[in-house]
This record gives structure tokens, sequence and C-alpha cells, in this order.
């Protein structure tokens, strides 16, 4: 069963609310996730809101103006030794190209744009963009999920759209980069590919991973067979024992609709207690984005 978190910001394609990420801290649950409109405005807002897993309210908000920036895309919160830490997927409004900066703070509704660093971008990545953070903690080390492009010789013409992975010329598919403190990152390359054919043969995004009970891994993923479904993208599953080598389970996607209405991207997941919490965008009947929210059972999730 879904819940409506966040209605889309306005009726009809190119309105989203979503793209999540999720931290709990103790009893309270912590949402980030952005609100987006169509061309030119693109990924608008970034807003952060806290709740108890099914209602939530908003303590914190800011515009892609605050970040210099053509559009805000999927972001990451965490709470580390005492300090919040949001991690900002934005356009970098200098060279169009996708990038990843956080922001400490004290308190979640305290964080500053203008205090933000770099932690990932396209050159450390060898890339030709770095997007859409979700992070966990494995083993002592922090690792960082993201969608990424490999290198092409036509960069000038992919960064003068302010979004080279939708431009249809480079694959979006999914590397990792891990460390210590959160704050300095190692780039370890691609563990995620494009699949040779089929329906996820363009599009290969790691999104979240739930532990189970047997060690290993349940990865959700946004797949797409060309660009044209770049903002349509489905969900499959994929299975871990590292986080690093990933099998796909089944022969398509597993969750949603096969496209149009009830389409799920972009899901995040929290585990609590006995319950996992499921955060996603689905495709609303007029082409709209809303923000869902579904339960399970953990033994059933993982």
């Amino acid at each position: 069963m879904a819940a409506v978190i966040a209605p889309a910001p306005a009726a009809g394609a190119g309105h989203w609310a979503g793209a999540p990420g999720a931290f709990a801290d103790g009893e309270a649950v912590y949402l980030v996730y952005r609100l987006r409109w169509p061309r030119p405005r693109r990924g608008g807002e970034l807003v952060i809101a806290r709740g108890d897993g099914e209602r939530f309210e908003t303590v914190w908000r800011a515009r892609r103006e605050d970040f210099a920036s053509p559009s805000i895309e999927r972001c990451a919160i965490l709470r580390e030794e005492g300090s919040w830490r949001l991690y900002v997927s934005y356009v970098d409004g200098f060279d169009g190209r996708w990038r990843i900066d956080v922001i400490e703070a004290g308190t979640p509704d305290s964080f500053d744009p203008r205090t933000r660093r770099p932690v990932l971008d396209a050159d450390i990545a060898n890339a030709i963009a770095v997007k859409d953070p979700w992070l966990r903690r494995v083993n002592g080390l922090w690792a960082m999920f993201v969608s990424f492009g490999a290198r092409s010789g036509v960069a000038e013409r992919l960064h003068a759209s302010g979004d080279a992975l939708s431009t249809g010329v480079v694959k979006s598919e999914t590397g990792l980069a891990t460390s210590a403190d959160g704050l300095h990152w190692t780039w370890e390359g691609k563990i995620f590919a494009a699949a040779s054919e089929g329906w996820d043969r363009f599009t290969a995004r790691l999104t979240t991973a739930i532990p189970s009970a047997s060690g290993k891994w349940l990865g959700l993923y946004d797949g797409s067979a060309s660009v044209e479904e770049n903002y349509e993208e489905r969900c499959g599953l994929a299975q871990s024992a590292d986080l690093r080598r990933w099998t796909r389970l089944g022969a398509g996607p597993a969750v949603g609709s096969a496209g149009g209405p009830g389409t799920v991207r972009y899901v995040e997941s929290l585990v609590i207690r006995e319950r996992v919490l499921f955060f996603y965008e689905r495709t609303r009947r007029d082409g709209a984005h809303d923000l869902c929210l579904s339960q399970a059972a953990r033994d059933r999730a993982g």
C-alpha cells in the first residue's frame, strides 16, 4: 500500500517530488528530497522533512539559486559523531557538470549552502558526471554509491545541455567511492554496469540496498533501455554479498508498472527494527511524480 508523502509541485509531466534520501536518528526519521518543474526550471528546491516514518513536517529547504546551480537532484542526509551532513547532488553553474558537495551542521534545520565543500566531482571519478549519492557504513568505512557516466569525446556538447546523462551519448551506470570519515573519498570505479542487452542496457542506477538475514544485500536499481525512458526508468532487483559484485534477479523490472502511471524509481530504504520503509517516486496518471512511502516486514523485504 502506497501513501503519498509529498505530492508533485504541480500537475503534468515534468513536475516531480522525489529522489529521496533517508536517515533514522532514534525514533525520528529525516527525509531529504527535491522538487522539480519542467525545463528550464528543473530541480528547483531541496527539502528536509522530519517525521515518525509515516507523517512528515518540513524543517529546512533551499533553492537551486542557493547553490548557483541550474538543477538539484538526489541528495543524502546522515548524522556522524554529532554532526549532521547533507550530501548535495547538483549541476555546477560554472561548467554544467553534475557534482556532489557536503554541508555540515549542528542540526538538520541549520544547513548553510554557503559552507558546502567538494566531495566528489567528475574529474576525481574520471567521469563525465557524478550524481545521486546514497551511503552505507559497512565494516568501519563509508560507502557512497553514485550514478555516473564514463568519459566521452564530445564533452563540450554534453556539458552544454546541463545534464550529460540525459543526452543519450553516455550511459548512466553505478560507481562507488569509499571513505573513513565521510569527508575525504577514494574513487573505486564502476560496480554495477548497464546490461549488454535488454530493458536495462542504457541505465543501471543502484538506488538502495537492504541487508538480509543470509548476509547478502538486496539492491534496488533504476533501469532503462534508452534515453527515451530517461525520466521514467523502471525498478529492478539485484543481489550482492559485498556491495561490489552484483547479480541481477529476474529478467525484467520487478517493482511498479512497466512504464506510465505506477512506474517506480529512485527507491530509498530505511530499516527500523523489524520493518523496512521504502521511499520512492511514482508516476501519476497525469505524468507528474509523487513522493510515496510503502512499508514491509524486514524478513519479507530482505
